[in-house]
């Protein structure tokens, strides 16, 4: 059997066989590769936390989620409940006062980034939005077999909705967020409890980066020596890009663990801030 899945991250203690129905599986799908969470609800617990990279860009979803079952032996349908998160930049907010369903394919067509193939929107109640994006054929193959089992919403809604209700709590400060890919990188900006700009980058160089940054902050007049920027995704602390964004950013912060939950130690190696969003889609059950 051909393999398609190159294991790049692996932490996590062995699974109780008897305790699945308990168990909250989320996994993160782009074209780089497949992330997954579990997370043990009655312990408030997350149990697992796995990144494959995908080493054949055309091969099928439904392959991959086979390989996948078959190397961590377990089965999709065990768990108490799957939400799936599709992560790709073939997505655009509507304010919601806006949104007419029968035009979401034209939204889209906008955008003109990718083939759409079918159109899904999600709504954001916090911010009073609807994500619309497109999906490939396999994700609506896969909706069509595991049906209301799995729980299917696109990686920025889970972003956005997490920012706004973990920071409109706190004051109605301006707050910047970007979350890091390889070579692109979305940055997400909330005043309070409205979600003001979301868009995606891709850049070459650090400088490309940092361009991008404060070009945003220049257009929205955002202040640079106190907003603060939150980073997120696979970047280091001590990288280039952040050391250089230190220069012209006065505020550079990185998230910490939610206190709320509990982590199995084997996760302590793993900055919270890398895979920020897939522990938070919990949160938006």
């Amino acid at each position: 059997m051909t393999s398609y899945l190159y294991p790049y991250l692996q932490e996590s203690v062995s699974l109780n066989e008897n305790s699945k129905d308990n168990y909250i599986l989320t996994i993160q799908y782009s074209l780089d590769g497949l992330s997954f969470v579990v997370f043990d609800n009655n312990e408030q617990k997350f149990l697992c936390l796995k990144h494959y990279n995908i080493t054949d860009k055309e091969v099928s979803l439904n392959s991959l989620l086979i390989e996948l079952q078959a190397k961590e032996n377990w089965k999709i349908n065990d768990f108490k409940k799957v939400n799936f998160l599709i992560d790709n930049n073939n997505n655009t907010f509507i304010p919601k006062e806006y949104f007419q369903e029968e035009n979401k394919e034209t939204y889209l067509e906008l955008l003109a980034r990718d083939k759409v193939n079918y159109v899904r929107a999600d709504e954001l109640i916090s911010v009073n939005s609807v994500n619309v994006y497109s999906l490939n054929e396999d994700v609506t193959t896969l909706l069509s077999q595991f049906g209301e089992r799995i729980k299917v919403c696109h990686f920025s809604t889970i972003l956005a909705e997490t920012l706004v209700k973990e920071f409109s709590e706190r004051n109605s400060e301006t707050r910047t967020f970007v979350n890091v890919k390889n070579n692109t990188f979305e940055l997400t900006i909330i005043d309070g409890s409205k979600l003001i700009f979301h868009n995606y980058f891709s850049f070459s160089t650090k400088e490309d980066f940092l361009y991008f940054i404060l070009f945003t902050f220049e257009q929205l007049k955002i202040d640079n020596e106190t907003v603060p920027l939150y980073f997120m995704g696979l970047i280091e602390e001590k990288s280039p890009i952040v050391e250089l964004c230190s220069r012209y950013v006065r505020n550079i912060r990185f998230f910490n663990r939610n206190n709320n939950l509990n982590y199995c130690k084997e996760l302590d190696s793993i900055p919270y801030f890398y895979y920020y969003i897939l522990y938070s889609s919990i949160l938006c059950e």
